[in-house]
């Protein structure tokens, strides 16, 4: 019989909640942005200067403690000499997860365009 690890047992657990599956996209994120940075032998002071914001904000960027916006991932994108490239792709396994409401994500009535 095999055992779950600690991880891969709550990775399991939360695989379908909306905040996780959040903070994995942000993880990669950053981890790419770090592997550009550590290619271009660029620092976070030299990513501060050149998006003209404060280490601190860059820190706090690379440490996930911040909501990526497109217009901030286009400008990092931008100083990094890289394009931004955005997809949606098949999942892996199909989700059920359920906003705060009870009612999917994707549901049309919920939606709103202008």
């Amino acid at each position: 019989m095999v055992t779950k690890n600690l991880y891969q047992q709550l990775v399991e657990e939360f695989k379908d909640d909306i905040d996780f599956k959040i903070e994995s996209i942000v993880l990669d994120i950053t981890e790419e942005i770090c592997e550009i940075m550590d290619e271009q032998k660029i620092n976070r002071a030299d990513l501060s200067r050149l998006l003209n914001t404060s280490k601190s904000a860059v820190t706090k960027m690379l440490n996930g403690s911040t909501n990526f916006t497109l217009k901030r991932l286009l400008k990092i994108a931008m100083v990094l000499d890289k394009d931004l490239d955005i997809n949606f792709k098949e999942p892996k396994e199909k989700i059920n997860f359920k906003d705060t409401k009870g009612t999917k994500p994707n549901s049309r009535s919920n939606t709103v365009l202008s």
